[in-house]
């Protein structure tokens, strides 16, 4: 019996571990989860890369069907819905009894949404698609999901101007462009009159706004000059492109491919038609 008693506790101790086994076990499984973090968060990063290039896709065969309605014209980078068509108490700020609504300015984006779904974005605020309202399909569809959410920034996309109102610059002294060749946004161009292997929609920067009430930025779209400098808001990196997928651009280009791109948005800030010519320095 004894004997038997003895063998048990010899069996017990066996089955156990001891203290230096464990931390040699813990510290294994420190060592992979180490290994493994950063390959897991690297697939995340490049599964929002991946996902923002198919919306990109998304957009461009969206345009080809919008330009089938429109005789191969664009949507407009600016419009102004009718105030019918308009959700008078989504305001953030309610209009003051006897006073009519100001002018709201909408974007390519709403107007896209509104011929995809066949739903009007009715948000009476200045580009609400930018300004992430919750709840609601058409917020969700324009957000780059790399972006994130900070109030009223506009981590999501933009049209570039230079490409998108193509022909609506007016040329400066000499023939070249300067700080007032602004485009019209409110006219949209034919995508056979844009230079090829121009981008018509890129990402755009988290920290971009509405702008300082001027009109010097804008949530929608970016202007000459702009894609890689800070705008006029206040905010660090202001009215530009956005290289937030590693160090890169998604893009959408003229020939409605979408492409990641590491270069371009700092040339199209020195050269923002792509003619081999340097344009001058535009400021915000």
């Amino acid at each position: 019996m004894l004997t038997r008693t003895i063998l048990q506790t010899r069996n017990a101790r066996r089955e156990a571990f001891t203290l230096i086994e464990l931390l040699v076990v813990i510290s294994i499984i420190s060592l992979l989860i180490s290994i493994l973090l950063p390959s897991l968060s690297r697939a995340r990063e490049q599964a929002k890369s991946v996902h923002c290039l198919a919306r990109l896709r998304e957009f461009g065969t969206a345009i080809a069907t919008y330009e089938n309605i429109s005789q191969g014209v664009l949507p407009p980078a600016r419009w102004y819905p009718s105030v019918a068509d308009l959700d008078l108490g989504t305001r953030t700020t309610p209009i003051p009894p006897g006073q009519s609504i100001p002018t709201v300015q909408y974007g390519w984006m709403e107007l896209l949404f509104t011929h995809i779904y066949g739903e009007l974005v009715r948000v009476a605020e200045d580009f609400p698609v930018q300004r992430n309202f919750e709840g609601d399909r058409w917020q969700e569809y324009f957000i780059c999901k790399a972006a994130g959410d900070d109030g009223v920034t506009s981590g999501h996309y933009r049209v570039y101007l230079p490409s998108w109102s193509a022909g609506t610059y007016l040329l400066g002294a000499g023939g070249r462009y300067s700080d007032l060749a602004k485009a019209n946004p409110d006219k949209p161009s034919r995508r056979e009159r844009i230079r090829p292997k121009m981008p018509l929609i890129g990402d755009a920067n988290i920290d971009s706004e509405r702008g300082d009430g001027a009109g010097n930025d804008d949530s929608s779209f970016i202007d000459a000059g702009e894609a890689d400098y800070a705008g006029s808001n206040g905010r660090t990196n202001g009215n530009r492109f956005s290289d937030r997928h590693y160090g890169g651009t998604n893009f959408l280009f003229q020939d409605l491919h979408a492409e990641w791109n590491t270069r371009l948005r700092r040339e199209l800030a020195v050269d923002f038609d792509l003619n081999s010519v340097e344009d001058i320095s535009i400021l915000p």
